[in-house]
């Protein structure tokens, strides 16, 4: 993940982005973030460790993860050389509100519906083949047919009211964490104290502290400069920019931090890391 409150493109011609992923599992982590968007994820083969609103779950092979609009997420990895291969489904919520008037009080509970579970993996299979085949006319309405197969099982049979759904929560409101979480997205690259971010959702530093570490499960600094990490790491394979560029221009105090970060994270430096992506 590349950004805390993530801007999603969608595909050409289709209401959602569909992104095939075959790589190792050390690559298959994400920071804690969260988008408008519903999100599907389908092990085809491998294992995700997956953290839905304070919650976790295991994806194995075969395994669908569903997530509702706005909920906080991020995936982790065990096992580094594990190869993984997925599919991510990320479907537009404004699109939805053109055939449901009532979608933003819609709760999608699609665990509880092994009918609904096996329709959408049948399109998402679709999808896989539509995406990778290179045989079929006019895929994008292919795509296109599956998409909106989608949105009719979940407005169908697994829709319920907010009011009535049993929503699981973290043990601290939200609230403060997307506010937060927010702001470091626009501002990593300046200097950013726990003190700053505790000032802004008006709560002490120490309890700011722990609840921090309880909503995302590390301490604010670690959290903070793996952000900081995530971009300086995807300006050295996107821009081949240097250690030292990559680190200054992305909110680091200095190349030892960058360093450092990358070794605890990946346990490799930046340049071992780099080396490793393109000969992968």
């Amino acid at each position: 993940m590349k950004y805390l409150y993530e801007k999603v493109n969608y595909e050409k011609n289709i209401p959602a982005k569909i992104l095939m992923q075959d790589k190792p599992g050390w690559r298959c982590r994400t920071e804690l973030h969260w988008h408008k968007e519903l999100e599907m994820i389908y092990m085809i083969k491998g294992h995700l460790d997956v953290t839905v609103n304070g919650k976790k779950r295991s994806l194995d092979d075969d395994g669908l993860l569903f997530c509702n609009s706005e909920d906080i997420h991020t995936t982790n990895i065990e096992d580094d050389n594990m190869h993984n291969r997925y599919i991510v489904v990320q479907l537009s919520y404004e699109y939805l509100r053109e055939f449901c008037d009532k979608a933003d009080g819609l709760f999608f509970n699609v665990d509880s519906n092994p009918k609904a579970v096996e329709k959408i993996k049948e399109s998402l299979l679709k999808l896989v083949d539509y995406s990778e085949n290179g045989k079929y006319q006019y895929v994008d309405l292919l795509k296109y047919s599956e998409i909106l197969k989608i949105y009719h099982v979940l407005l169908s049979e697994c829709s319920t009211s907010k009011k009535n759904a049993y929503i699981s929560k973290a043990p601290s409101n939200f609230s403060y964490a997307k506010r937060v979480l927010e702001y470091i997205g626009k501002n990593y690259k300046n200097e950013i104290s726990l003190n700053d971010m505790a000032d802004l959702v008006g709560l002490s530093p120490a309890y700011f502290s722990k609840y921090f570490k309880n909503i995302t499960g590390t301490s604010f600094t670690h959290y903070l400069n793996g952000i900081r990490l995530d971009y300086a790491i995807k300006d050295m394979l996107a821009r081949n920019s240097s250690v030292t560029e990559a680190a200054l221009e992305n909110g680091f105090p200095n190349v030892k931090s960058f360093i450092t970060m990358c070794k605890k994270v990946y346990g490799s430096t930046p340049a071992q890391y780099k080396k490793h992506y393109n000969d992968d």
